[in-house]
């Protein structure tokens, strides 16, 4: 639970009034709230279970408004839902406002700073301190700026994968263990303060990262991008060749691309892990490789049948015309003739002339004039 104390001891407030009871009421929501209607009495929209900020131009309409009416308006502002009330830029808290926190036991802060400034730090940070929250037995690293989170059981060695990562000069964030939150649609790893710079390797024991590597080699947290489960090397189950096929884990309601790489004693991991982080940057930034190879075959074999189709038009062509557009002789007319032995004699003219046909080998026949 997290409570106004908390927020208190972050953010350095000033307690004007409230006592232990009051300071350890529930924080739930991260929204904040500029009550300006709400002074003046209209509560309709009115969300109570919010923080409320006093700022100038509050302070303004305090002092311009009838004491009597600031008062009820306060005391139905601090209700027993709301988490607490801050003045900002170190204002003296008018008296309305004290009385009516006093009466309702409601925590009042006086901070130094801006307005708007405050406004938006207390955004993120509670919304990273009201966030969903787990923890996981994993790696985590940022490698080539992107949060990857190694999964894999006990003993398949992804310690030895991050210290070769590590080497390279990829930056640990947490080895075995890492906390994770979702903020604002994005989840973000960190390490817990117990082991914090630190990593076990099998054989040699706990070592320093930070003393052996140097302080770039750490980081405090990521967005966790990318996940990569390690998984021991079967022949016998199918993985991913092409790459076209994007599965997806799921944490905290929140999915992240994950990738399966099958660990052998052959494979250089850290140069795998090193090629599917950088895989996954090209697919990110618009340019799918898998793609592209699909693309390259429905190319090839698409320019492969337009030749056969122009080859095929081609042989169609040259069997309807011959030389010079003359027509070819069909197959049957090239056949010899089965009458080619046969001696024709023709009565050309009255002064018997005649006129003999007689076959040749290629299955033509010539013209002889006989008198």
């Amino acid at each position: 639970m997290f409570t106004c104390l908390d927020l208190a001891n972050h953010f350095g407030f000033r307690v004007v009034c409230g006592d232990m009871k009051s300071l350890k009421r529930e924080v739930k929501v991260m929204e904040l709230d500029r009550p300006g209607v709400e002074l003046l009495g209209l509560f309709q929209f009115h969300q109570k279970d919010r923080i409320i900020l006093i700022g100038n131009k509050e302070m303004a309409l305090i002092k311009d408004s009838d004491p009597d009416v600031i008062y009820r308006n306060c005391l139905r502002l601090a209700n027993a839902e709301c988490p607490c009330i801050i003045v900002t830029q170190n204002t003296p808290a008018p008296i309305p406002l004290i009385q009516a926190c006093h009466e309702m036991n409601c925590p009042l802060f006086s901070s130094p700073s801006d307005t708007s400034a405050l406004e938006a730090s207390m955004y993120v940070y509670l919304s990273e301190a009201l966030a969903k929250k787990t923890a996981i037995h994993a790696c985590l690293l940022e490698i080539y700026g992107t949060g990857v989170l190694l999964l894999g059981q006990s003993g398949i060695g992804k310690s030895e994968i991050s210290l070769e990562l590590i080497k390279k000069g990829h930056r640990l964030i947490a080895d075995d263990r890492v906390n994770i939150a979702a903020v604002r649609g994005k989840l973000i790893g960190t390490c817990p303060e117990s082991i914090h710079g630190m990593m076990e390797v099998r054989g040699i024991g706990i070592i320093d990262v930070a003393r052996m590597f140097g302080i770039n080699a750490l980081a405090d947290r990521t967005h966790i991008k990318l996940v990569i489960s390690l998984v021991s090397f079967n022949p016998d189950e199918p993985l991913e060749r092409v790459g076209m096929k994007t599965d997806r884990y799921e944490i905290l309601d929140e999915s992240v691309p994950l990738i399966r790489l099958p660990v052998s004693a052959a494979r250089s991991m850290a140069e795998i892990v090193e090629a599917a982080v950088t895989n996954y940057k090209l697919k990110d930034s618009g340019y799918d490789t898998g793609y592209e190879f699909q693309k390259r075959l429905a190319e090839i074999q698409e320019r492969r049948m337009m030749q056969k189709r122009e080859e095929e038009m081609l042989i169609q062509q040259t069997m309807t015309k011959g030389e010079g557009g003359k027509p070819v002789a069909s197959q049957d007319e090239k056949k010899p003739s089965t009458v080619s032995s046969v001696r024709v004699i023709k009565k050309a003219s009255e002064n018997d002339v005649g006129t003999v046909v007689r076959p040749t080998s290629d299955g033509t026949s010539y013209t002889e004039t006989k008198e």
